[in-house]
């Protein structure tokens, strides 16, 4: 399906961004006109799903404000001051690269506004159709929300498409009118949606997954007294919540399941792997950037302009050392661990010389989760994970605590990791933090482990005091862009 000039005009509001105005609009289309058929309904779905793989959003921007301010990156020498405010934990609310993060989760909150306002009076299609799209709609709001309430707190809940001046300037919600708003979006979108996989959408287990880490987030920032969650009344309630969820993809979730092969998880040619709930997917074969993705060459080393292998033969193209593997997150491994050994390699062949990278040398070792052996020049189709069946797992394992359940999924991690169980008999704060590191490894590089030492009141304690790194200004949420609040009067 093919995006229409008409689908352009008749959402050319969501190029307003978040709540701000660069110029004043010469006027706002009329929807008339649109939403009348299935088509129309289908191709507004595909425009709220195209924002997600922009280099502004989940193709560079989201790694690169979720992964630089904690251990397991850190930049090159000579990369742009914005972005080592985000590694050197100093961001300032000029920042461009946070006031893209802004915009991008704004545009798509608009865009997944416009297909729930108006796609349920298109009487022209099957009520489950309707309900489908619809359904998926509440997920990407609900999943544009969640990102932007755990990188800035509190901040303006816009629920209608933008289609007037009077509208761009909306006040803050608070943190749990926007939390109560996710958990809503997130029921309909289970109620809305069935559970088939259809390439780079989300289905109800995608809802299930999401709705899980949202009460997760609740629960734990509760427990740990993480600044903004003291609204949560009681932290149990929420833990038994996000076990319940998290145990329906589990139980419910056909199809899904730990992938035995590390490197197959991100296989880019296996998009319906079984640990894939919800990708955001690229094709090398795209236009421009933000169809294809520059994401892998983020990550990929520098070595003589040279094409090399690795010890498994992989073809990889030398790239940008833009990001690099910090000492901190790879010494922390175990060295028997395959998530260090199959997905952070460490050699590199050019011809028959064998080029070791160490962890402290200019090229390091580096990741191979963004890896695209068949990569055009500088065009790859590389996956950014959002929602991983290992993710939940760990939800459920957290949620659970340290009962035969909780010590059951966690191991099963470990296990295919090829590490020991882990130890028995811990008390409930002590199981809850090794899942917690135990998500560092798994999830190392997918932008998750801000959110993790935020919501669980560890910015300082590890970042800080563990790893040296000096915490400047707010750790738990950054500043609201300048832009927003110049422009926006209720900021």
């Amino acid at each position: 399906m093919k995006l229409t000039k008409t689908l352009g005009l008749a959402l050319a509001a969501t190029l307003l961004g978040g709540c701000s105005l660069q110029e004043e609009p010469y006027g706002f289309p009329s929807t008339t006109n649109f939403y009348k058929t299935e088509a129309d309904a289908n191709a507004a779905l595909i425009y709220a799903y195209a924002i997600l793989p922009e280099i502004e959003y989940y193709s560079r921007n989201f790694i690169l404000v979720t992964e630089l301010p904690t251990e397991n990156i850190t930049l090159k020498p000579d990369a742009g001051a914005s972005n080592f405010e985000f590694d050197r934990l100093n961001v300032r609310a000029d920042n461009p690269e946070l006031t893209t993060a802004w915009r991008y989760a704004y545009i798509g909150i608009n865009r997944a506004n416009a297909v729930i306002a108006n796609v349920p009076g298109i009487a022209a299609m099957s009520e489950s159709a309707r309900n489908q799209l619809v359904g998926e709609a509440y997920f990407l709001r609900a999943l544009h929300y969640f990102n932007v309430v755990r990188l800035f707190g509190a901040a303006p809940m816009p629920i209608k498409p933008v289609t007037s001046l009077d509208q761009v300037s909306a006040p803050k919600a608070t943190l749990p009118e926007m939390y109560a708003l996710m958990e809503a979006d997130l029921r309909q979108a289970i109620d809305l949606t069935d559970a088939t996989r259809r390439d780079g959408r989300a289905n109800k287990v995608a809802a299930w997954s999401l709705l899980a880490k949202v009460y997760l987030t609740e629960a734990s920032g509760k427990a740990t007294g993480s600044p903004g969650y003291d609204f949560v009344p009681d932290a149990n309630t929420l833990y038994d919540q996000a076990k319940t969820y998290a145990n329906y993809v589990l139980t419910q979730g056909a199809g899904y399941g730990l992938d035995p092969d590390l490197k197959a998880i991100y296989d880019v040619t296996k998009k319906n792997g079984p640990e894939h709930i919800f990708d955001v997917a690229t094709d090398r074969s795209g236009l421009s950037e933000g169809n294809y993705s520059k994401l892998p060459l983020m990550f990929i080393p520098y070595i003589d302009g040279a094409t090399f292998k690795l010890a498994d033969s992989t073809k990889v193209i030398s790239g940008y050392n833009h990001f690099v593997t910090e000492p901190a997150l790879y010494n922390s491994f175990a060295a028997t661990d395959k998530r260090k050994t199959d997905l952070i390699p460490n050699k590199a062949y050019i011809g028959r010389r064998e080029v070791t990278l160490g962890i402290t040398d200019y090229s390091r070792p580096f990741t191979r989760k963004y890896l695209d052996p068949g990569q055009i020049g500088q065009q790859t189709s590389a996956n950014t994970p959002v929602l991983r069946y290992s993710d939940v797992l760990l939800t459920y394992a957290e949620a659970c605590g340290p009962t035969a359940e909780g010590y059951t999924a966690v191991n099963r991690i470990r296990t295919r990791a090829g590490l020991p169980a882990l130890t028995p008999g811990l008390s409930v704060t002590a199981f809850r933090d090794a899942v917690v590191q135990e998500r560092a490894w798994e999830l190392a590089f997918e932008g998750h482990r801000l959110f993790d030492l935020r919501r669980t009141h560890k910015m300082e304690s590890v970042l800080g005091q563990q790893y040296g790194k000096t915490i400047q200004g707010d750790a738990y949420f950054f500043p609201l862009p300048t832009r927003e609040t110049d422009l926006n009067p209720n900021l």
